[in-house]
């Protein structure tokens, strides 16, 4: 498929996976362009994207100029669309799971156990901190036309918590920094502030924090929440277009349009797209399970993503319903 809407244009160089596809038929792997975003326009330039699976190649015409009303209390904005349209060139690959190259063991972690891990004995899990929950929409016929809890106020869905307290909650990520430099992690939900798929473009952060070298950090996150974070050395960095461009590590919790399953997986797509450094990222269960990973600079390879693997559906690790306790380590070799 090929989108002409020249508002699409926009998003240009979105590609990664989502983490709405854990079982049966939902299993999707798609990252499609925010419709409209507040971006630096480049007319002329080659824009790639991944259009339902496939990797498709044209030419920005739109300026992202929107014509001045002529009266402020009876014009109405008027979007320049361009007259013409360059057909794609749609390279040719094959994807490659990465699962069946791996070189990676899971092992458990030596400082992932502990009571953090535990859930509450009477199955009553905490909300403090959280929030308002927001209703869930299905905005589309597609698999990721769908927004779950973003938080009310937006991004109130995503927390950090004390390790004390974190054992309390249904969903808990447990972040080990590097050893040798801080780390700053930004959190998104896969939906915007503004109901469309913007969350994880700058300058949207539901969450911010820098973890100093050896340090450790817990994160909560809400019922049927969909999102992601992005983890680097200093500032995170961005495409030319404003889209996090670290490696990501991706979630979805407790999903209402899953039955229930939860996801998780570790992407370097849209990093490894633009010609951008490839973080190590690894995310397991606490039991050094059920794990996703990226070694630095694409060393090594385990149910992630990677841009050979886009339209593939089987890599992200998924877990039926119930409490998710997860061990991310940044900075993974």
């Amino acid at each position: 498929m090929f989108v002409k809407n020249s508002l699409l244009l926009a998003a240009a160089l979105t590609a990664g996976s989502a983490v709405a596809r854990l079982h049966g038929h939902e299993r999707r792997h798609a990252h499609p362009k925010p419709a409209e975003v507040e971006l630096e326009k480049r007319v002329g330039e080659v824009v790639t994207a991944t259009i339902d699976g496939v990797l498709e190649t044209w030419i920005n015409e739109w300026s992202g100029v929107i014509a001045a009303p002529t009266s402020s209390s009876t014009s109405t904005t008027v979007v320049q669309v361009p007259t013409t349209t360059v057909a794609p060139a749609v390279p040719e690959f094959t994807a490659s799971p990465s699962n069946v190259e791996s070189t990676v063991v899971p092992t458990p972690a030596a400082s992932s156990g502990g009571a953090w891990s535990e859930s509450p004995a009477n199955g009553q899990y905490s909300r403090d901190g959280f929030g308002g929950v927001s209703k869930a929409q299905k905005v589309g016929v597609l698999d990721w036309d769908y927004i779950g809890n973003v938080g009310l106020p937006w991004g109130s869905n995503i927390i950090e918590v004390a390790e004390s307290a974190a054992s309390q909650y249904k969903h808990v990520l447990r972040f080990e920094g590097s050893h040798s430099e801080p780390w700053n992690v930004v959190f998104w939900n896969t939906y915007g502030p503004d109901n469309k798929m913007t969350g994880f473009w700058a300058p949207n952060k539901a969450l911010h924090f820098t973890l100093a070298p050896g340090e450790v950090k817990y994160v909560a996150i809400d019922d049927n929440s969909q999102g992601g974070w992005a983890a680097a050395p200093g500032s995170v960095p961005t495409t030319n277009f404003g889209q996090y461009a670290a490696t990501w590590g991706e979630f979805d919790m407790s999903s209402e349009k899953n039955d229930g399953f939860s996801g998780w997986d570790v992407s370097c797509i849209i990093a490894e797209l633009n010609d951008l450094e490839i973080q190590g990222m690894r995310i397991c269960n606490h039991l050094g399970q059920d794990c996703s990973a990226i070694g630095k600079g694409l060393s090594s390879l385990l149910n992630a993503y990677t841009k050979n693997d886009q339209g593939n559906n089987h890599l992200a690790v998924a877990q039926a319903s119930g409490p998710v306790r997860l061990v991310v380590q940044l900075d993974y070799a």
